[in-house]
């Protein structure tokens, strides 16, 4: 309970809601600490991985996979590092300017081969429905922003497995000030697989 609430003051006070790509650059820091009461969950019916999807991909069996990858160049771990080593107290060595520790978990997601381990994980997963969300960023002025995948990749590969549908809605683009961004979209792909 106190490791989450630190997280939650930690999101309050970054420079950038939810990212710590930079480093903090307020002289003072107001004691802003809150306790935010949890309530578990009791169940047994729960399991946490830690590991690879495209090898976890291959072990497990469920009726309905939700598929959130990163789509673009900003490394989850370049951007998340704080909360990680809040999380797990390693304390680690930093380096730069923006004191960041080493690289680490770094997903092929977020290079350009991103398109064919998105494929590969899709034929991989054994699953009745899949959910893939997705937004329109390919086209950013901001090279960090631009998607590696298109929704035409992929939809392409989605349908591979099933029938597939597309839903879109309109949605105000996240943004530190430094990208202009219209015409943003959401999308949400649900394809019912199809079993030989």
């Amino acid at each position: 309970m106190l490791i989450a609430s630190l997280l939650y003051t930690v999101d309050k006070i970054a420079n950038t809601v939810g990212h710590y790509d930079a480093y903090f650059k307020k002289d003072h820091i107001d004691d802003d600490f809150f306790m935010k009461p949890i309530d578990p969950i009791n169940s047994d019916e729960i399991s946490i991985f830690r590991e690879d999807v495209n090898l976890l991909a291959k072990k497990l069996k469920a009726d309905v996979v939700y598929i959130d990858p990163p789509y673009n160049s900003r490394q989850y771990s370049r951007f998340y590092h704080v909360l990680e080593t809040l999380t797990k107290w390693d304390k680690p060595k930093l380096y730069g300017v923006a004191l960041k520790p080493g690289p680490e978990n770094m997903s092929d997601y977020c290079r350009t081969n991103a398109k064919y381990k998105f494929a590969e994980l899709i034929k991989d997963i054994n699953a009745r429905y899949l959910v893939v969300s997705y937004n329109n960023t390919y086209d950013s002025k901001s090279n960090s922003s631009r998607n590696k995948i298109t929704l035409r990749e992929i939809e392409k590969v989605l349908q591979m497995r099933g029938k597939t549908k597309v839903f879109e809605k309109n949605y105000r683009h996240f943004n530190t000030g430094n990208t202009n961004f219209n015409n943003h979209k959401e999308y949400l792909f649900v394809t019912k697989v199809n079993h030989e």
